[in-house]
């Protein structure tokens, strides 16, 4: 079954997006899912960007063509650890791409082209919609979405602290709440908000995603608030059942005390109501009162009745 995060993935991979935006993303992309590796003894430096997801791939393979760069394929492998899914590589020679990956941040400028830099080119996320397809390069490389159905989550994922910083400063760019926690060598960025999680898919251009979560969230807070009511109406019920059974009770203990009978008039209304009609709520046992008394009212005199058997009982020694 297809998740809501790999669907949030496949509707930013049709998006189409301005030159400067498609660097920002792509920069993005590199420092998330990307590494720099040595081949062959050091005779052949590649630049490899992998990602599990299909739509991803031939994204990153599209934005790498506009740039100018022509990726060797996109390379497919089965993967043990990620429970046999697929597994798509994207591989570039780092000769025919440095000048881009020094322009992007992800080398440094100069002659050492084997370490990949930790930076970002600051000039890439100058502008607002920049920033915006900068986060979204981050979640398509190393992002995830939970089902809204069950918990609000979402998260980037990246092995650099500086990356990880840069995400939780542009995330607070937008005023949304993010945190980070070190979690077995890679930092995770999260939010928990639904509120700001839905922020987030509009801000990166799921706009689609962001409808179906809302309307996920809208009926999942109506099922909570109705079992909440039901919740709250069963109680109330219990409450009602308990009172009555004990006011039943205390009425036939004073009738078979031979008491009934010494209780004032309007004691003596109530009560045989209550032993006629023991299913009702206060309020229905005052409408058929004469005069019409209200709830308050009756829960004095029904009380009042429980008071005056418990106090015979005590007398006798049965209480």
């Amino acid at each position: 079954m297809v998740s809501f995060s790999y669907n949030v993935k496949e509707e930013l991979s049709r998006l189409s997006s301005s030159t400067c935006c498609q660097r920002a993303e792509l920069a993005s992309l590199i420092q998330m899912a990307g590494t720099i590796q040595i081949i062959g003894g050091q005779k052949k430096i590649l630049l490899r960007i992998q990602t599990v997801h299909a739509p991803t791939a031939r994204r990153i393979y599209k934005l790498l063509k506009k740039n100018s760069i022509s990726p060797d394929g996109i390379a497919v492998k089965r993967n043990s650890f990620l429970k046999d899914r697929s597994l798509y590589i994207i591989s570039v020679d780092v000769k025919q791409c440095k000048t881009l990956l020094e322009e992007l941040g992800i080398l440094p400028i100069g002659n050492d082209s084997e370490h990949q830099s930790t930076g970002i080119n600051p000039a890439l996320i100058k502008n607002k919609c920049c920033k915006k397809a900068f986060l979204r390069g981050a979640f398509l490389g190393g992002g995830s979405i939970s089902n809204p159905k069950g918990s609000y989550h979402m998260e980037f994922v990246t092995q650099d602290k500086d990356m990880a910083q840069t995400l939780l400063k542009l995330i607070g760019d937008f005023g949304l709440k993010s945190k980070v926690v070190e979690r077995k060598n890679n930092y995770l960025i999260y939010l928990k908000n639904g509120d700001h999680i839905a922020d987030m898919l509009g801000i990166i251009g799921a706009h689609s995603s962001l409808l179906k979560y809302e309307d996920i969230r809208v009926l999942k807070e109506m099922r909570n608030s109705v079992n909440r009511m039901v919740n709250c109406e069963t109680a109330n019920l219990n409450k009602t059942v308990d009172a009555s059974v004990r006011q039943t009770a205390s009425i036939n203990y004073l009738k078979e005390s031979g008491k009934f009978n010494d209780l004032p008039e309007n004691l003596k209304q109530v009560a045989e109501l209550r032993l006629k009609h023991p299913d009702l709520s206060l309020k229905e046992l005052g409408q058929m009162m004469d005069p019409i008394l209200g709830k308050s009212g009756v829960s004095y005199r029904l009380k009042k009745i429980e008071e005056i058997a418990k106090k015979l009982q005590s007398t006798k020694g049965e209480y």
